[in-house]
């Protein structure tokens, strides 16, 4: 069991705190967003009653940048910090706390950055799946643990199919996971730049109507 810290604020946030919550990970404090936390267009709340963790947990509610949590942070001790749907870069002050363990909806290197399912969809990717990874000062450039490909086609699921997916494999990457990177024995396999594409956000009005009604729904709607 390790001191965690989780940061995130959407649905699959919420499924992968519960599962570290599970397997006995102490969460010494969950910070998530507030209604006026930046960056988060299209992303409906959570209904939090059902996950046990968030009403046993510390929490604290950001409406500005993480970073500023820096010393409340440090005062915690956490052994790691676990980025489970944040978008803001992590400062070379808060990297310097303790390692940093980062989920993303795609295939890293491909599908770095913003939106990742419903980009997928908008850009053809034949498969799409999960990464864990170590964060750096990069975004979605760290050293990879481990991943997970879907078996759903983005060129014909809906982003709604593909999330429900991603966070069933984000589950079992984990709860497979979780107990190496404690121990001490977790990979830290570089990435291959050469094959890395990065995503921004979407100006939905550029894309075919049909990919768009695939891709904006939840959790994009």
């Amino acid at each position: 069991m390790s001191r965690i810290i989780v940061i995130g604020g959407i649905e699959s946030t919420f499924h992968n705190a519960q599962t570290l919550f599970e397997l006995g990970e102490e969460i010494v404090m969950f910070y998530t967003r507030g209604p006026q936390s930046p960056g988060w267009e299209g992303v409906d709340l959570v209904d939090e009653s059902k996950f046990e963790f968030a009403k046993k947990v510390p929490r604290t509610t950001v409406n500005t940048n993480i970073n500023d949590f820096v010393e409340e942070m440090r005062s915690l001790k956490p052994d790691y910090i676990y980025s489970l749907g944040w978008q803001q870069i992590f400062r070379k002050k808060m990297r310097s706390l303790c390692p940093i363990i980062g989920l993303h909806e795609s295939l890293l290197p491909e599908g770095a950055g913003c939106v990742p399912i419903a980009n997928a969809i908008l850009h053809d990717f034949p498969a799409t799946g999960i990464s864990l990874f170590w964060v750096d000062g990069g975004m979605d450039t760290g050293p990879l643990i481990a991943q997970l490909k879907g078996v759903l086609d983005p060129r014909q699921a809906n982003a709604t199919e593909l999330y429900n997916e991603a966070m069933h494999l984000e589950k079992e990457l984990l709860r497979a996971y979780v107990p190496l990177i404690n121990a001490g024995y977790a990979p830290a396999i570089p990435q291959d730049f050469s094959k890395r594409t990065v995503y921004q956000k979407i100006r939905w009005e550029d894309w075919p109507a049909d990919k768009v009604a695939r891709a904006r729904v939840y959790p994009y709607a």
